[in-house]
């Protein structure tokens, strides 16, 4: 067939669908039909009994009746998304056996009947998103026994009835986040050891059952995100999980051993919560770790050793935590790191030889710190100048004493610059001949250079440099 052809076939096509398809409609093919129309209050009944793919967006309809779709038995997808649904009847979808895949979104309904799903055997997919859904009943999803996936957010559940998801033994992902559910059953997941997703984000859970995850044994990504959790048990965690998300919790402190188990955890989310210390083993055995975000804590120190033995890692986030010092050897195992959060502490300085064992392209990020700017620096500042282009806002990093240069860009400053003034005090209040001797060996240069940036300088004896007669 010449193209030409094809082209004609396809026009001919469009033309007989569209003749066929209802007013308030888009037929895209014999299979494939979409409905929008604001004013459309219940479903056209001229759609073809041949469509496998119904799709209604953002309509009137308010009511799916008994028999909705008895003409419709080939579907495999049914849409109805943003319209202002309210209910259900037990019997919309008799008879609908080939449904795969069922969303009913972004709309106004509670609950649904408990014969609801009934005839549903062999749907797979189930999204009930952003609804007002605020009951499920026990058995309401008995029937869906090959379904994989139920995402039921942001709607107002505030509990799950045991054994929900009893006969969902093929169930792979579910998505419970944005509820206002504050508790869950230590037996609600006892008959899903498929399940490998795993959100509860942006609900209301303050404690976690002990075995809660016991019967998970292929769960890899687990969402807690935004709940009121205040503790871990030990190893409470299946040792198939990959993610774990825990950020935006209630934690104070972890037990060594609630991460143990997890060789396989690649991504560790621990930020906004209220952990002040970490334990020194609360990381060891995750060999796999690559993310480890702790921002936003309050953790004051670090274990020299609490980093070791994550020698795969590529980021770590300790951004807004009130650290004020660092071990020289905090990341002698993180070789290969590509990304270290240090903004926003309380660091004046870093420790000789700190960044050595960093790779020489790790992006750092270190503003927002109360740096202190005098001659122990000078290592810090050097490594500054040599890997200033591997600094994130590297003009934000700031002085914060001597109070006269306060406010200064610690890499605009000259290294002569960098003094300790209680030194310089001290000698400068002498006049023995050794001191005087000392004097002269400063480079001339830093009478001017003190002069002109430091206008505001109170020191007592600063001012006798300049009375020194250098020699000729």
């Amino acid at each position: 067939m010449t193209r030409h052809h094809a082209v004609a076939l396809l026009f001919l096509m469009q033309l007989y669908y569209g003749e066929n398809c209802p007013e308030e409609c888009q037929c895209f093919s014999a299979a494939k039909v979409i409905c929008s129309e604001e004013n459309m209050s219940v479903l056209p009944m001229n759609i073809s009994a041949q469509v496998k793919e119904l799709i209604v967006v953002a309509s009137g309809v308010t009511h799916l009746e008994i028999g909705s779709f008895r003409e419709n038995l080939k579907l495999t997808k049914l849409v109805i998304l943003n319209s202002g649904l309210k209910e259900v009847s037990s019997t919309a979808f008799d008879h609908l056996v080939e449904l795969q895949e069922l969303e009913i979104s972004g709309n106004k309904l509670i609950t649904f009947e408990l014969q609801t799903f009934n005839t549903l055997t062999n749907l797979a997919r189930l999204f009930l998103n952003n609804n007002k859904i605020s009951v499920l009943y026990r058995v309401m999803f008995d029937s869906l026994q090959k379904l994989e996936t139920l995402q039921l957010r942001g709607n107002q559940l505030s509990y799950l009835p045991n054994l929900l998801f009893r006969n969902m033994h093929k169930l792979q992902e579910l998505d419970l986040s944005f509820n206002n559910i504050n508790l869950l059953s230590s037996d609600v997941f006892q008959n899903n050891s498929l399940l490998r997703v795993f959100s509860m984000q942006g609900n209301m859970i303050t404690d976690l059952p002990l075995e809660i995850f016991a019967h998970l044994k292929s769960l890899e990504e687990l969402n807690f995100q935004n709940n009121k959790i205040t503790k871990l048990d030990h190893e409470m965690f299946p040792t198939s999980l990959r993610k774990l998300i825990l950020k935006k919790n209630r934690l104070v402190q972890l037990s060594s051993g609630v991460f143990h188990k997890l060789q396989l955890l690649s991504y560790l989310d621990l930020s906004q919560n209220h952990l002040s210390e970490l334990t020194v083993d609360l990381f060891h055995n995750l060999i796999s770790l690559k993310n480890l975000d702790l921002s936003e804590n309050q953790i004051v120190s670090l274990p020299s050793t609490v980093f070791k033995g994550l020698v795969d890692v590529r980021t770590i986030n300790l951004h807004k935590n009130n650290l004020s010092v660092l071990e020289e050897s905090l990341f002698m195992d993180q070789q290969v790191m590509e990304k270290l959060y240090l903004s926003m502490n309380n660091l004046q300085n870093i420790p000789n030889g700190f960044f050595d064992y960093l790779d020489f392209q790790c992006i750092v990020q270190l503003h927002g710190n109360p740096w202190r700017c005098d001659c122990e620096i000078q290592y810090f500042y050097d490594w500054l100048k040599y890997n200033n282009n591997n600094v994130k806002d590297l003009i934000r990093i700031y002085c914060n004493y001597p109070e006269f240069i306060r406010g200064h860009n610690l890499v605009s400053m000259d290294k002569e610059m960098l003094v300790c003034l209680k030194n310089l005090s001290s000698e400068l209040q002498g006049s023995t001949a050794p001191f005087a001797q000392s004097v002269f060996k400063i480079p001339l240069t830093i009478t001017t250079q003190i002069s002109a940036p430091f206008k505001n300088l109170k020191v007592q004896h600063l001012s006798n440099v300049k009375s020194l007669n250098a020699p000729a």
